[in-house]
């Protein structure tokens, strides 16, 4: 696609250094200086300019009342060359309709008369009037207002002025006025009577003699070259008399696309035609569409393609730029983007620039150019430390410096850009750009821009010392340092020992061991005299690099260890230790930065809060970087040497997991393993620590830490495998002597539980369990030899007898018989309390019913010094507590305690006291089972001695528990389950011979939940 300079033509008048800043002024249009048609050639009639030709010579053609014209416009701003056009209109008819078009002015023949007066004139001798008077020839006229100076009246302006056709120009009147001031004119001062005077001249233009009388001035509040000094009143009130009776025009919008008509028309002479703007336009609408979709920039490609055909040659950016600092004190505005362009321009087709670009974008200016520098200045002179740091300083700048580092222009281009975006030196101006909008303005066909937000965040992370961000995301030029001049200033101050302090612990936050598996120690850059080692655990060593090895001191450390499988090292190949610690001064003073914000109370929101959290943000990123250069290789134990692995660290987001990096580097060299449970992990045991039958535990831990084969694993690997393989018996432990094996086979034993109880009779359900046997003899005489009975019903064996001997026999001959197991039976004791008056009846009964009962009415010890219970029993009123036991040949129930409530009918519920329900609860279904649970979690129940089973139509599972073990609702709950993923196709059954409650409150509400009434009888408390 073709460039500006094959498709633009220039005006060689740019190229003239002298003619770049020339002012043409009114007064050279009547001393003929200017050519019409060389003027019409190079400036662009705006709305304002061809509104003002056709409204004035309207006047001139009778047509329009409308007799005073003001250009609104700031200094700079177009007016005195809009006042130019018109007076080279008035005077040469021959030019109106070539420059207007045809028919324009029809009605007006011949030249017009031309009246010229501009402020700067300030010494007129004979004041404004006397000024118009002389040039019209007629100086004599007023010769009565000259000395003293007097204002001319209404009648005296109509006879000097009449039935002429007469166009008056004013410019530039407030200079005039401030030095008119100064004057003394008898009672008064020249400022006042030259208000006067043209007070009365604005009258006189509305009698039918001045008709054909017109006058245009310049706006009389507009700031002026010379400053912008109090106004004066006179000139004050005398803009409130042309207020009154003017036609505002402004001679150039602004904010519309004329000031790049304006550009076009000053510095071009020819351009291309529609089609080929057009196929360029659509190459910027294609980059900026496809920025979008990178998500690099949010303006609309359509948008963009427009803007383009509408500001070709120049970068629509320009015309936004251009309007922030236009209102800059002391800025030409029209004037002076004239005379900037044209510097521009003029750099870009000298340097050959010309060639590489399809569009001329605002970052495209040569600050080391002493033209386009003095340009700058002008506009904003506060920024040039800012420049010439990071902008632009023959090659010494920073951005300068990125850019011949990476070969590329992209610093530059941004800060030239963001220069332009911060020229705005007025109250509440915008300054600055956002990242996308850099891209945006940036972007062209054939430009990489993945790597402009890269290079933004360089810039204001690293490397400039002026470049700020305002809370709006945008990034501009200042005249103050930023942080990250502070930043670098503090690192500065640091030492190496300072530094290396926080990269420590830096380092120490990437390589902590968290998991604890493979490593469980870290020591960073310690001095070889500081490592310790010890036996029971792993330790991680950074060490600063040595050449391509590690170390010597390290060497002879490792050497001369005894535990040399319980230390690896990380180091590298090369010296980058001092970037590290460079990089390192930077993290420390960021750190102080923010510690002072912490301190000083600035918000998390706060824009120099947000930029110093992104400075540590992209310092922890360099020093991750710098660390992952300075430690790339890992030294670990193997095969009785230090074995070296390269090491890389890699990053997301800012963190490095070192701990999962060298577990996953040593897992790959098979010396850190997971695999520390069954079998394999016991015979690698074995086979290289637990070399004898039988050794000391300590001694096998120990050959771990001393042998470099042995694998690092979890540290409670040995321990946990000790523990199974006790559990297991397949090792055992004899005073702190392990011992692996083989052993003799256990001898047999049997285990009996109760499964059922008559509490009527004391018949008792037993289940058998034969260990390492298959045949159970029994006998209730005596020891049980293979002589006696067999018990042919392991899970229903029914007996009555008070005792009983079991032996357990395999039949294989595979286990030796063991001991017999002697078992006894239970007694229990209930009782009933009845009657009422003055007597009351106690009524006992035992289980088994020959069981000798004895009790006591005054609470002593019924066991010594009770009586024989034979039948119930009557007490009075002196009895207040009954205590009995039972026994039957050795074994004794136990005592229970009978208190005698005299004044209620029956004993009630102590609401305040344990209480346990001897109520049975035999559920069958699996809704129901779980309402039981749920109630005893409720009222925090707990239940000793219980059936749980799974009962299906053709199996079923079940679990017993003993008396001494006192299961919650939550216990039931798992255990139900755990029997359900053996087996659960089948109902959930419990049966629960007792509850016990922590109050008598409790067990109420539970059988009020369950609709049961309580019999006391069932209850102890």
């Amino acid at each position: 696609m073709q460039s500006i300079e094959d498709l633009c033509k220039v005006r060689d008048s740019i190229f003239d250094r002298n003619r770049r800043d020339v002012v043409l002024d009114i007064s050279d249009v009547a001393e003929n200086k200017i050519d019409p048609y060389d003027f019409f050639e190079e400036n662009y009639l705006t709305e304002g300019m061809i509104s003002l030709f056709k409204q004035v010579f309207r006047r001139f053609a009778n047509e329009s009342d409308a007799s005073v014209f003001k250009l609104t416009q700031a200094m700079g701003g177009g007016k005195t060359h809009c006042m130019i056009g018109l007076s080279l209109l008035a005077k040469y008819p021959e030019i109106r309709e070539k420059v207007m078009g045809e028919g324009f002015a029809k009605n007006v023949l011949g030249p017009i008369n031309i009246v010229v007066f501009n402020g700067r004139e300030s010494d007129a001798p004979y004041g404004i009037w006397g000024s118009i008077a002389e040039q019209l020839g007629n100086r004599e006229f007023f010769k009565d207002y000259y000395s003293p100076l007097q204002a001319p009246g209404k009648s005296a302006w109509v006879n000097l002025l009449k039935n002429q056709k007469l166009l008056i120009l004013f410019d530039e009147l407030p200079p005039y006025f401030e030095n008119a001031k100064s004057k003394t004119v008898g009672n008064t001062d020249l400022s006042v009577v030259t208000k006067t005077a043209l007070s009365n001249l604005l009258v006189a233009l509305g009698t039918e003699e001045l008709s054909q009388v017109t006058i245009v001035l310049s706006d009389l509040k507009a700031t002026y070259e010379g400053g912008s000094q109090q106004i004066t009143q006179s000139l004050h009130d005398f803009e409130n008399e042309v207020g009154r009776s003017s036609v505002n025009i402004e001679p150039v919008g602004l904010n519309t696309d004329e000031v790049y008509q304006i550009l076009k028309k000053r510095i071009f002479s020819e351009l291309p035609d529609d089609d080929t703007i057009l196929s360029i336009a659509q190459a910027y609408g294609d980059v900026t569409k496809e920025a979008g979709q990178m998500d690099l920039a949010h303006v609309s490609p359509e948008m963009i393609v427009q803007q383009v055909r509408d500001s070709y040659p120049f970068h629509p950016a320009i015309k936004d730029l251009y309007a922030r600092f236009r209102e800059n004190p002391g800025f030409q505005q029209t004037r002076g983007l004239i005379r900037f362009m044209r510097v521009m321009v003029s750099h870009l087709y000298e340097s050959d620039d010309a060639k590489n670009a399809m569009l001329i974008h605002p970052h495209m200016i040569d600050l080391n150019h002493p033209e386009m520098s003095a340009e700058i200045n002008l506009i904003n002179s506060t920024l040039g430390n800012a420049i010439s740091h990071d902008v632009a300083s023959e090659g010494d700048s920073v951005a300068e410096m990125e850019d011949m580092k990476r070969s590329g222009s992209d610093a530059q281009d941004i800060c030239k850009l963001i220069l332009m975006a911060s020229l705005a030196n007025v109250e509440h101006s915008v300054v600055g750009l956002t990242t996308s909008e850099i891209i945006t303005d940036i972007a062209a066909p054939g430009r990489d821009l993945t790597t402009l937000p890269d290079m933004v965040s360089t810039l204001e992370s690293q490397l400039c010392w002026y470049l700020h961000r305002a809370n709006n995301g945008k990034v501009y030029f200042k005249n103050t340092e930023n942080l990250v001049a502070r930043l670098r200033s503090l690192a500065e101050s640091y030492g190496r020992e300072a530094a290396l302090k926080d990269v420590k612990e830096f380092l120490q936050t990437i390589f902590v061991p968290e998991r604890k598996d493979c490593y469980q120690e870290l020591q960073v850059l310690p001095a070889v005299d500081d490592i310790t080692i010890t036996q029971d655990k792993v330790k991680l060593v950074l060490y600063e690099p040595h050449g391509g090895s590690l170390h010597p001191h390290l060497i002879d450390f490792y050497d001369a260890l005894d535990y040399k499988n319980r230390v690896c090292f990380i180091s590298g190949q090369k010296d980058t230790m001092n970037n590290l610690i460079s990089v390192g001064k930077e993290y420390k003073a960021i750190k102080s930065i923010l510690g002072e914000m912490d301190s000083s109370g600035v918000r998390s929101d706060d824009t120099q809060r947000i930029i110093a959290q992104d400075l540590k943000d992209n310092i922890i990123h360099r020093l991750l970087s710098a660390a992952r250069e300075t430690f790339t290789r890992l030294h670990y134990p193997q095969s009785d040497e230090l074995r070296v692995t390269d090491l890389t660290m890699n990053f997301e987001g800012n963190k490095c997991r070192g701990e999962e990096l060298i577990r996953n580097t040593l897992t790959e060299k098979q010396k850190f393993t997971l695999d520390v449970d069954g079998e394999t992990f016991r015979k690698k045991c074995e086979q290289r620590l637990f070399t004898q039958r039988t050794m000391q535990w300590s001694e096998i831990k120990k050959r771990a830490a001393i042998l470099t084969k042995w694998q690092w694993h979890h540290p409670s690997a040995l321990d946990n495998l000790k523990d199974e393989m006790l559990r297991k018996e397949q090792w055992r432990m004899d005073g702190g002597y392990a011992d692996k094996g083989p052993f003799a086979a256990p001898s047999t034993s049997i285990k009996v539980m109760e499964w059922n109880r008559d509490e009527e009779s004391g018949e008792v359900t037993l289940k058998v369990v034969p260990v390492n046997g298959d045949t159970v003899y029994y006998d209730v005489g005596g020891e049980a030899t293979t002589a006696s009975a067999k018990v042919d019903d392991f899970q229903n064996f029914v007996i009555r007898d008070m005792h009983a001997s079991f032996l357990c026999v395999d039949s294989n001959d595979t286990h030796e018989p063991g001991p017999t197991l002697k078992w006894s039976n239970s007694v229990t004791l209930k009782k009933r309390v009845f009657g009422d008056g003055d007597k009351k009846t106690v009524e006992l009964k035992a289980a088994p019913v020959d069981a000798n009962i004895r009790y006591t009415t005054d609470g002593s010890n019924p066991k010594n010094a009770g009586g024989i219970y034979t039948n119930p029993f009557e007490i009075d009123r002196s009895v207040r507590v009954v205590l009995a036991i039972a026994e039957k040949k050795g074994v004794e129930s136990e005592q229970i305690r009978i208190d005698i409530d005299w004044k209620a009918d029956k004993p009630g519920l102590r609401l305040d006291k344990p209480a346990t329900w001897k109520h049975n609860h035999n559920i069958k279904t699996t809704k129901e089972s779980f309402d039981f649970t749920g109630l005893l979690k409720k009222y925090k129940a707990r239940v000793p001695e219980v059936r749980l089973s799974v009962m299906g139509d053709k199996s079923w599972i079940e679990l017993n528990t003993d008396s001494a073990i006192e299961l919650s609702g939550e216990q039931i709950e798992k255990l139900i389950e755990s029997l359900r993923e053996v087996y659960s196709d089948g109902q959930v059954g419990i049966d629960a011979r007792s509850i016990k409650f922590t109050t008598g409150q409790d067990m109420k509400e539970f059988a009020d939940s369950e609709k049961k009434n309580i019999n006391m009888d069932e209850v102890n408390q």
